[in-house]
């Protein structure tokens, strides 16, 4: 039996509040910006089948027309005004299977820009098995933890009765979600109106590769570390 083909799910919003048109803005080596970047990355993949692109920002439709690849699917949707506003996740994650071929979705996003063809194939590939041997019906990206934690009612990441200080790397390791990719089948993802099911597996990325342009900051070391690389290179 033939696996279901994987298709990549990217969205881009036009709307950015701290970064001012951060998925176009132009980086050195990618005129298209953080989206160009992405797109390269997903269609370099051995893994994917193609590509759905969800957005609402018109430049954000002509740099994917752009860089359109000869034999390769890309779907470019145009994403409804109500799912183009900030808190409206959930609403959108109901949405996204009535757009998505069918097979299995992997959400990626544009955010994510050092997590690249490779990560995404071995990430595909542990949800193949995942999913094949039964521990899992999902995956997504995660980062681990081993550091001294407190929210407000006090240290959560261990036992201070028993250890005050111990070694870190003796710590039980506790996992952030980052923002590099979730894989789920479309007719799972239907049924649950969620991007995981109830067994995700958890791809541990490496915070380089973790890295999330969120922030001015992040953007500026993102643009000296391209311009570094295309110095090096040339």
């Amino acid at each position: 039996m033939n696996a279901s083909p994987i298709f990549a799910m990217i969205p881009c919003r036009k709307g950015s509040q701290r970064i001012p048109n951060k998925n176009t803005r132009p980086l050195p080596g990618y005129p298209g910006g953080l989206l160009e970047l992405k797109l390269r990355q997903v269609f370099a993949s051995h893994m994917l089948d193609g590509v759905v692109l969800s957005t609402d920002d018109l430049l954000c439709m002509e740099i994917a027309e752009q860089l359109r690849p000869e034999g390769k699917y890309l779907a470019i949707e145009s994403r409804p005004a109500e799912f183009a506003v900030a808190d409206t996740l959930d609403a959108f994650v109901e949405y996204v299977p009535t757009i998505m071929p069918e097979g299995v979705v992997a959400w990626m996003h544009v955010t994510s820009p050092f997590f690249g063809s490779e990560q995404i194939d071995s990430a595909l590939s542990a949800y193949r098995n995942g999913v094949t041997s039964g521990e899992a019906d999902s995956l997504m990206g995660v980062t681990r933890l081993q550091t001294f934690l407190w929210d407000e009612s006090g240290c959560i990441s261990h036992d201070r009765s028993v250890h005050k200080w111990p070694q870190t790397q003796d710590l039980r390791p506790i996992y952030e979600v980052n923002s590099t990719i979730f894989v789920i089948d479309r007719e799972l993802m239907a049924r649950a109106k969620d991007r995981i099911g109830a067994r995700p597996s958890l791809f541990e990325v490496d915070r380089t590769h973790a890295f999330d342009i969120d922030w001015p900051d992040d953007f500026q070391f993102l643009e000296r570390t391209l311009q570094t690389m295309a110095s090096s290179a040339s």
